[in-house]
């Protein structure tokens, strides 16, 4: 069996020094607005010094290294040598320099081409038992503000929630930066009244300078 190609290029390259950088290249690096520092990341490199026919052939490896341990499909390892040589990290953006991006040591070599750089989400990166399943999530309706993403529940029909309280019906996931929680109906309506009060007591300056800004009358 054949198989088409795929073609990577490298977004940048892993750098080693006194510390260790992501060197973004310059025609990659309006991609990086929104990364800030504190942010994790999740990172995906090219493991070109094990990109060879004869490695990517290697199926089964010794975890770790070590004869000791029994062989294992290198899909329940983390070995490099694998038919594709992708490595994953998680890692912190401490600073960023202009198109550097510093991070904590990691085992990839210097010049390592990075594949692909995402932002690290608790919720798809971490799964753990959720009440909203993510089939049920309402990905378009989601309104991202500052740092906070609020993500709906998809609506469903009325005959299929007569017997569910709002104390027991989740109605919205809130992502704060990495951080996810749900929030059932009665909390969601507790915090729309709490940003309300919050809202009612802003200076009227500020009110004032908001509504104008929005068009309405003072």
């Amino acid at each position: 069996m054949e198989f088409e190609p795929f073609k990577i290029i490298p977004i940048g390259y892993v750098r080693k020094g006194e510390e260790t950088y992501l060197e973004i290249l310059p025609e990659f690096l309006e991609a990086t607005e929104g990364l800030r520092e504190g942010d994790w990341i999740k990172l995906i490199l090219w493991f070109h010094r094990s990109d060879t026919p004869a490695r990517r052939k290697v199926l089964k490896v010794h975890p770790y290294g070590n004869p000791k341990n029994p062989l294992t499909g290198v899909f329940a390892t983390r070995s490099p040598y694998r038919p594709n040589p992708l490595a994953i990290y998680t890692v912190k953006i401490h600073r960023i320099e202009g198109n550097k991006l510093y991070i904590d040591w990691i085992d990839a070599e210097d010049g390592t081409p990075i594949a692909d750089i995402k932002i690290f989400v608790e919720r798809l990166d971490c799964p753990k038992e959720v009440p909203i399943e993510e089939r049920e999530v309402d990905i378009p309706g989601s309104r991202m503000i500052g740092e906070v993403n609020l993500i709906p529940r998809e609506s469903e029909h009325l005959d299929e929630l007569e017997e569910v309280s709002p104390e027991d019906y989740d109605a919205l996931i809130l992502e704060i930066g990495p951080k996810t929680t749900t929030l059932t109906a009665k909390e969601l309506v507790e915090l729309i009244e709490a940003l309300q009060e919050i809202y009612e007591n802003l200076p009227v300056e500020i009110k004032d300078k908001l509504r104008r800004r929005e068009g309405r009358s003072p």
